[in-house]
């Protein structure tokens, strides 16, 4: 199992080793480093919680490119338009099957990674069947949680007075 991370320090994108071969993860710009727990058995592949944050909130995902995806439902259908653009109905449904069938094989080809909720720690190779899919209420928690601790982390300025209330303070 390895894992791709940002680092909390400089938010760089890093890449593990194997972790079975390392004791914690180290980021290779800032040097930021954590210790994995010691109650967990690494060499097995199933996780209860996330290696980098130690929140035990997973999800189950397919291991493909977001950008990727949405690139090949462009493709189809620009290019099925076209066709039908051109009246060659049976080409355009031709084209947007054939895509249909391409993003069935990558479905069924791709294997899927644990993603952390917290801090969206990609596990590869880790074993998914203890977690389900994306569980929507979980991730809009922990969204406004991440954004109470940005407002909470930001100086908070002083209050300069309203234009009311300082046309009601006496001139000298």
């Amino acid at each position: 199992m390895y894992l791709t991370y940002i680092c909390p320090r400089c938010e760089q994108t890093n890449q593990s080793g194997d972790v079975a071969d390392v004791d914690g993860l180290e980021c290779s710009a800032c040097g930021w480093s954590r210790p994995f727990a010691d109650h967990l058995d690494l060499k097995q592949g199933g996780l209860s919680e996330c290696l980098r944050c130690g929140n035990t909130d997973l999800w189950r995902q397919k291991n493909f490119p977001q950008w990727l995806g949405l690139t090949f439902v462009a493709l189809g259908a620009i290019t099925s338009s076209i066709a039908w653009a051109y009246h060659r109905p049976v080409w355009a449904l031709g084209i947007l099957m054939g895509f249909a069938l391409l993003d069935m094989v990558l479905y069924l080809v791709m294997p899927d990674v644990l993603v952390c909720y917290r801090c969206r720690t990609k596990h590869h190779r880790a074993d998914v069947s203890q977690h389900g899919a994306f569980d929507h209420e979980l991730g809009e928690r922990y969204r406004q949680e991440k954004i109470r601790l940005e407002q909470a982390q930001q100086p908070t300025l002083p209050k300069s007075p309203s234009p009311t209330e300082s046309e009601s303070l006496p001139r000298s």
